[in-house]
């Protein structure tokens, strides 16, 4: 009969760093100089306090500021506030089958996973309720559900412009479904300052809604403390709060720029973290951008929606303007303590004006009549023309990139791959040591990204080029040794992760690494492996992948109880970790506690309706149950929905062999042996089916790898001496 599937699933722990979009490719000035101004609540003892604080004092700029996008950049979704025909339309995945439809429930609004047979009937469905909005709404509406304190994309997007609904950003290129957990840096640009359950890097007890004044002006309390005691100083700033007018112009453009600009791969500098950018702070000391290397698909390259600021850098109305009292800058055009969503074209065409008045206006002259360059013309329009997005389908943005636009420029381009990353900051591209080690981790961060072994090998070069010359930091030290580890090479990845944990010893994610690392590369004292795991959970309890790996590595040593414990904790950690339940499943069938298992795995494969192993895991369970109608039906989807795994080709086969449908069995143990083509035992089977078949010479050839693989197998043993 077929053998029961071992492959406990693990998962290497992500890495902490933040990926990007693309950007264009611009020159940036290089924001080194220091303020003037010295801020007082930029220091460590400052405390944020929350915008409801502000109100007191700056009623005007509080009510304006709440009716900007970044104000409503995250909230949560409503009655009042649903915009979207919900059951207008199911969006399907075409790859996988997977269908979404959003509903409108006596809960809330829902959106409803689904797959169907072959008679149109359903036979997967899967709820997540959209709790959270993220976007103002201006082009798009992406949800958010949250459960046991994670926070996680939904599939389904509605894209306001076109008024539909499509996968979110990415999902048709790759549907991660309800699994997606939100980042830090994903967050700190759509929210104020939430609280982040420390080494998650996606859980929080506290969530707020939109970007708050502290993003611009920096922690309040110590504005709050000084002005209940006095009024503010006349005729000088104010130095216990930023306010980003008495900044240089580098740093204003950096504190609109650190949301509004990113790349192919984004790192945060040695020392900082998702939350620790302050304004007045030069960009690139808190993080270092490149871009590259990426491939957008499509018709056409559109723009980023984060590329506003270099957009707009390019654009002679900036850098005619930079030696005035009053250059061009984000803030000319878009005032944050104004709402402008709703004032029409004339609201930025005013600001053009102001500058391209009078003969300065009637004399432009670019191949149209003079007649359209009026003081009631749409400038916007022509010299701004929207443009569509790369991150996003169905939405067009207004391109930053202010000039006389030919219209050649608008026709879809052909998609093109660089082959370098190229370094944003001028900091980054100075080849000394400091330099070299962000651009290792970049390459090493989009290896990891895109799944990519050139990339990592090529990180890895040069993080060891960097290395020998005796520079280093912690951050590099330790994605040097994961890069290692996930090309594995075990025993390269140890000393440089041992020595990221000899550095701060503290990091979960570390620690779990070496773990791993040890364990693979054999040899080593398993007593000091599980202290690794166990000590990565003492740090932080809640990192699933973390426990996954411990349970694992007890059940390969024989502690099932103790393994058994570890997976429980993970789905009561969180209820919708399908690899929790798949794991106890397995465990369950290894014991031969068919229900339990048939609960479990069953628990598993609605979480996860595409997963191969616990399609065929259960196919297993009903086999020994002797359902085997029912086990045909699974094992058969299980190929169907992953043709590459052995385990369900090879029992799919075995379970043919059995009910001696010998030309099916072929099929799917010959594809098993392509898969797996060291596993002697596949091999035997197959030369069964060609013995049964009396295909003789086939027979014998199969037989005869199976005994080159293992000497002793059996069944290969006696079809040769029957042949």
């Amino acid at each position: 009969m077929s053998r029961t599937l071992l492959a406990l699933g693990f998962a290497l722990l992500p890495l902490a760093i933040a990926l990007g979009c693309s950007t264009g490719e611009v020159e940036t000035s290089s924001a080194t100089a220091s303020p003037e101004i010295v801020f007082s609540n930029l220091g460590s003892t400052s405390e944020y306090v929350g915008d409801t604080v502000c109100f007191d004092c700056h009623e005007d700029q509080y009510q304006g500021f709440y009716e900007h996008g970044m104000a409503n950049s995250m909230y949560l979704l409503t009655k009042d506030n649903a915009v979207e025909a919900f059951g207008s339309e199911i969006v399907v995945d075409s790859t996988t089958g997977l269908h979404y439809e959003m509903v409108e429930a006596d809960s809330g609004y829902i959106q409803i996973e689904f797959l169907l047979d072959e008679r149109g009937e359903r036979t997967h469905e899967l709820a997540r309720t959209m709790k959270w909005v993220v976007g103002s709404g201006t082009t798009a509406r992406t949800y958010l559900a949250e459960q046991d304190g994670w926070f996680y994309e939904m599939p389904v997007t509605w894209y306001t412009q076109q008024g539909r609904w499509d996968f979110s950003p990415g999902y048709r290129v790759a549907n991660k479904r309800f699994n997606r957990k939100i980042a830090d840096r994903c967050v700190v640009c759509h929210n104020s300052y939430p609280e982040p359950v420390e080494q998650t890097n996606g859980m929080f007890t506290e969530m707020p809604t939109g970007i708050g004044c502290e993003r611009c002006h920096g922690p309040g309390s110590d504005h709050v403390e000084a002005r209940l005691v006095s009024d503010p100083p006349e005729g000088q700033p104010d130095v216990t709060i930023v306010n980003p007018a008495h900044l240089s112009l580098d740093l204003r453009l950096d504190v609109c720029q650190q949301c509004h600009l990113n790349g192919t791969v984004s790192l945060l500098r040695d020392d900082e973290d998702p939350y620790s950018y302050r304004p007045s702070q030069p960009l690139e000391e808190y993080v270092a951008l490149y871009t590259g290397l990426e491939f957008i698909e499509g018709e056409g390259e559109g723009i980023s929606v984060i590329s506003h600021a270099d957009r707009m850098k390019q654009s002679a109305c900036y850098t005619e303007t930079l030696d005035t009292l009053r250059p061009l800058e984000c803030t000319t055009c878009h005032d944050p303590h104004e709402g402008f969503r709703d004032q029409g074209d004339a609201y930025f065409n005013v600001t053009c004006m102001s500058c391209h008045v009078g003969e300065d206006l009637s004399s432009i002259d670019a191949g149209q009549p003079l007649a359209v360059h009026t003081t009631s013309a749409n400038c916007v329009e022509c010299h701004m023309p929207p443009t569509d997005l790369i991150e996003a389908p169905h939405s067009a943005f207004t391109d930053h990139y202010i000039r006389v636009v030919d219209q050649d420029e608008l026709e879809p381009e052909k998609s093109t791959e660089t082959d370098a990353l190229m370094a944003h900051f001028n900091r980054d591209r100075i080849k000394n040591p400091e330099a070299r080690l962000y651009e290792g981790m970049a390459y090493i961060t989009r290896g990891y990204q895109g799944g990519d072994i050139e990339y990592l090998n090529q990180g890895v070069d040069i993080l060891d080029e960097v290395f020998e010359s005796g520079h280093q930091f912690s951050e590099a030290v330790y994605l040097h040794g994961y890069a290692l580890l996930i090309l594995k090479r075990f025993d390269e990845a140890i000393p440089s992760l041992e020595e990221s944990v000899r550095l701060e010893p503290n990091k979960a994610e570390r620690l779990n690494a070496l773990a791993q690392a040890y364990e693979y590369a054999g040899d080593r004292d398993p007593v000091r492996i599980e202290r690794l795991y166990r000590e990565a959970l003492r740090v932080q309890p809640k990192l699933a992948d973390i426990r996954l790996n411990l349970g694992r590595f007890l059940q390969s040593r024989g502690r099932i109880d103790d393994a058994r414990g570890q997976y429980r904790q993970v789905v009561e950690d969180e209820s919708w970790n399908a690899l929790g339940y798949y794991n106890l499943g397995t465990l369950a069938l290894l014991e031969g506690n068919l229900e339990e298992a048939e609960e479990q795995l069953g628990q598993s494969l609605t979480l996860d309706p595409l997963s191969g192993a616990t399609l065929t895991n259960l196919g297993l369970v009903h086999l020994q149950k002797n359902k085997i109608a029912e086990a045909r039906r699974l094992l058969e989807t299980a190929v169907e929905r992953d043709p590459e795994l052995p385990e369900a080709l090879d029992n799919l086969g075995s379970l043919y062999l059995n009910l001696e449908v010998e030309e099916e069995a072929v099929t799917y143990l010959k594809r098993a042996t392509e898969v797996r083509p060291y596993a002697a035992g596949i091999h035997a089977k197959l030369a069964l089916a060609y013995f049964r078949l009396e295909r003789y010479s086939e027979a014998q050839r199969s037989a005869q790898q199976a005994l080159a693989i293992d000497p002793n197998e059996s069944l290969a043993q006696q079809i040769m001496l029957a042949l």
